[in-house]
């Protein structure tokens, strides 16, 4: 695993993600593609505890600035802070683009473009990040995640 980790950690600091050949009938992709809506939908929801769910730590969140949550504790904790300063106005978001990559056998991103709307439905960010899965505990979990420019 943390040979793994080093690796995908790596990727993300780059912005390089080069996936291999995946077949279109994996099933982990819709596997990941549900972890990846329910937490979206957490995340709306402000759940801190559904949030934290869908990680494996330690979790490494590079936006701004690069995070590591060492437990799901501070991940909750980050993710107060981030829901706290996060756009003025914010209702929900929506997934506009959602695929998913395999890197290699237990370890796979989902490349995502979303939008932040306020309560009159008006858009108010847009983004895309990029989220990385493993699956160590026989569950896909993100283990890292970060934004990237949006093309």
């Amino acid at each position: 695993m943390k040979r793994t980790l080093l690796v995908a950690l790596a990727l993300i600091s780059s912005g390089c993600s080069e996936q291999m050949p995946v077949n279109q009938d994996d099933p982990n992709i819709e596997q990941i593609k549900g972890v990846f809506t329910a937490y979206n939908q957490d995340f709306i929801d402000n759940d801190f505890e559904g949030i934290a769910s869908h990680f494996q730590t330690p979790v490494r969140i590079a936006q701004a600035n690069a995070l590591i949550a060492m437990t799901p504790d501070e991940l909750m904790d980050i993710y107060r802070d981030i829901k706290t300063n996060i756009q003025e106005g914010y209702k929900y978001s929506t997934i506009d683009r959602l695929d998913v990559h395999r890197l290699a056998s237990t370890v796979y991103y989902a490349d995502a473009d979303y939008t932040r709307y306020n309560d009159q439905d008006e858009i108010i960010f847009e983004g895309r990040g990029l989220y990385y899965f493993g699956n160590e505990t026989g569950s896909w979990k993100m283990f890292a995640m970060g934004s990237v420019e949006k093309d």
